[in-house]
């Protein structure tokens, strides 16, 4: 039997999820979490088969807790759940090797036929959508890194300001010039990366400096959209084989 650990901010879903898993004989639900932190320590603990995350928990998201497992090693596949995730986050969990990603507003059964395909050693990455979206955030990630290595260091700082959402008076102020000298710098930068405007700089730099950026270098944007294309038999990814699918854990154990 496949044990499942379910993690979901929202106790009525919550619930929901446990119920509907727990009834497929196939599936037996070992623990559920309301937080990312709450859920990352149980599946360290318990390391169960699968684990089905919200990817908008508090704190610790799902695609946090995701990455972590997949940065501990541990044998436990992720299946997100989201409502609506950006492509930056499509990228990310391709990146940090997700098995699965069911939206909520999908039918009720593809949640357990998302947990079928995974528990068999597949991956469950809705191609219209998913594949889309790494493809888009590959090319931006990739223009970024490209066009960025232009700007000088005072540059790279001013554009974070901007992505901090600072008014122009502030970004001055914090970075020790005249309004006049920031005016400078951004139509340098605009220049140098290629774009017109604050928004144009936001959308193409977004996650991509600072200490926060957590994926930016999970083996480049080629590999990838490299790894989303190559498709089992049920049209999603092969999982990484450094990981073994819940059967063959099982056959390990028994030996």
């Amino acid at each position: 039997m496949v044990t499942v650990f379910v993690a979901d901010d929202h106790p009525l879903l919550l619930h929901g999820l446990i119920d509907m898993i727990a009834r497929d004989p196939d599936f037996a639900v070992v623990g559920s979490a309301r937080d990312g932190a709450a859920a990352l320590t149980a599946i360290q603990r318990d390391v169960p088969d699968v684990a089905v995350l919200d990817i908008s928990m508090p704190g610790l998201n799902g695609l946090d807790v995701a990455a972590e497992i997949g940065r501990q090693g541990l044998a436990t596949s992720c299946v997100l759940l989201t409502v609506g995730a950006s492509q930056a986050q499509l990228y990310d969990a391709v990146a940090a090797g997700v098995a699965g990603i069911v939206f909520k507003e999908a039918a009720v059964d593809a949640l357990l036929k998302c947990l079928h395909r995974v528990a068999a050693g597949g991956r469950w990455l809705p191609a219209e959508i998913v594949s889309e979206a790494v493809q888009n955030e590959a090319s931006r990630r990739t223009k970024w890194r490209s066009l960025s290595q232009r700007l000088t260091s005072r540059e790279i700082e001013i554009a974070r300001q901007v992505l901090a959402e600072k008014p122009t008076g502030q970004i001055a102020f914090d970075v020790g010039i005249s309004k006049g000298t920031l005016k400078i710098h951004m139509n340098n930068i605009y220049r140098k990366l290629q774009v017109s405007s604050r928004t144009e700089l936001s959308q193409l730099a977004a996650g991509q400096i600072g200490p926060s950026v957590a994926h930016a270098a999970n083996g480049g944007a080629a590999t990838v959209v490299k790894a989303l294309a190559a498709p089992d038999a049920g049209g999603g990814q092969a999982r990484p084989a450094a990981r073994q699918t819940p059967a063959r854990r099982r056959e390990s154990n028994k030996g």
